[in-house]
C-alpha cells in the first residue's frame, strides 16, 4: 500500500505560522537543520523555476531559482517597494529576513540590489510570462538540499548543516576595467530592451493566489484521509480532525488526491468551501473560508 501526501492551497508550513508571543514575532528563526519544506514553484515559459518569497516581511515577490548565480539578487523595483536601500560604500546590502513560500525562513543575509541582465532582459520581453523580482543564487541555495520533480507542483527543500561563505566582493569598477565577456553580458539587458520596442512585450499571465485551507491529506485504498490539520487555519477553525475521510469537496466527490486538486484548483481567498467528511461512521458537513497563503 502506497501513501502520498499533499497540501491544499499555497500553504505556509508550521514554522512560518505567526507565534502567539509578541516577543517571538520580532525574532525570526532560521530553518533548522534537517527540516524539510514543500516549496510551491512555477515553471515559466522559458523553463525557469520561479518561487515566491517575502523580503523583510514585504511581498510576495517572484524569484528565480538559479544555481549559476553566485548570491542573492534583488531587482531595483522590488527593493524600492521593500524600502531596501543599498548601503553606502558597500557592494552587498544586509537583508534581515527572507521567507520562502512553504515555510522556510533565513535571517541575517547579504544580497545585491541591482538588475542583472537576466532580470532586465527577460522582463523587457516578457519572456517568462511573469515579472521576475530577484534571483536566489548559491549563497541561498547552498543552505538546502533541493529535490525537483517536474511532475509535481512543489519542490522539497531540506535544510543541511552547511553555511556558504559570504559572497565574493568584486573590485570596484574604477579599480579594474571589466573583461570583454563581462561587458558583453552587461550589454545583453539593454539590447533585449531595445529589441522589445520592435517585437513587443509579451503580456504577463494573470495569476490568482489559491486559497489556503490548511490540510495535509493521504491517499490509500481508494479514499482520501486527513493526516494533518495545520493549527490556526480554516480547517482547524471549522473542526476538521485527523482521520476524517473525505466524501466531497465543493460538492464534488473526491476519492483520490487528483480529484481533490481538481476540486480546489479554482479556490480563491475568501471563498466558502463546503467539505463533507465521514467520521466515526457518521457524515459531517463542514464549511471553511479560504484564507490567504504567502
Amino acid at each position: 500500500m502506497t501513501r502520498r501526501l499533499t497540501r491544499l492551497g499555497l500553504v505556509l508550513a508550521l514554522a512560518a505560522l505567526a507565534p502567539d508571543d509578541p516577543a517571538e514575532k520580532e525574532k525570526p528563526k532560521d530553518a533548522p537543520v534537517g527540516a524539510s519544506y514543500k516549496v510551491p514553484y512555477r515553471l515559466t515559459q522559458t523553463n525557469h523555476y520561479l518561487v515566491r518569497v517575502r523580503v523583510n516581511g514585504k511581498g510576495p515577490f517572484n524569484f528565480l531559482v538559479d544555481s549559476g548565480a553566485p548570491a542573492l539578487y534583488i531587482g531595483t523595483k522590488a527593493a524600492e517597494k521593500i524600502g531596501l536601500k543599498p548601503e553606502k560604500d558597500e557592494f552587498w546590502t544586509k537583508i534581515d529576513r527572507l521567507d520562502l513560500e512553504g515555510g522556510a525562513t533565513l535571517t541575517n543575509l547579504k544580497g545585491r540590489v541591482e538588475d542583472p541582465f537576466q532580470l532586465e532582459g527577460m522582463n523587457a520581453l516578457g519572456l517568462p510570462g511573469a515579472s521576475i523580482d530577484g534571483i536566489l543564487g548559491f549563497t541561498i541555495l547552498a543552505k538546502f538540499r533541493l529535490e525537483m520533480d517536474p511532475t509535481q507542483d512543489r519542490m522539497v527543500w531540506t535544510r543541511i548543516d552547511y553555511n556558504p561563505k559570504d559572497p565574493f566582493v568584486p573590485k570596484r569598477a574604477e579599480d579594474r576595467t571589466p573583461s570583454a565577456e563581462v561587458q558583453a553580458m552587461q550589454m545583453m539587458g539593454p539590447m533585449m530592451k531595445f529589441f522589445a520596442l520592435f517585437l513587443g512585450k509579451q503580456p504577463p499571465d494573470v495569476l490568482h493566489a489559491q486559497g489556503l485551507l490548511g490540510l495535509e491529506l493521504a491517499e490509500a485504498d481508494g479514499e482520501v484521509k486527513v493526516s494533518v490539520v495545520l493549527p490556526g487555519t480554516p480547517a482547524a477553525e471549522a473542526g476538521v480532525k485527523v482521520g476524517d475521510r473525505l466524501v466531497s469537496l465543493r460538492n464534488r466527490d473526491v476519492k483520490s488526491l487528483k480529484a481533490v486538486h481538481e476540486a480546489v484548483a479554482e479556490t480563491r481567498v475568501g471563498d466558502k468551501v463546503r467539505l463533507v467528511v465521514r467520521r466515526d461512521g457518521e457524515t459531517v458537513d463542514l464549511f471553511l473560508k479560504a484564507a490567504e497563503g504567502l
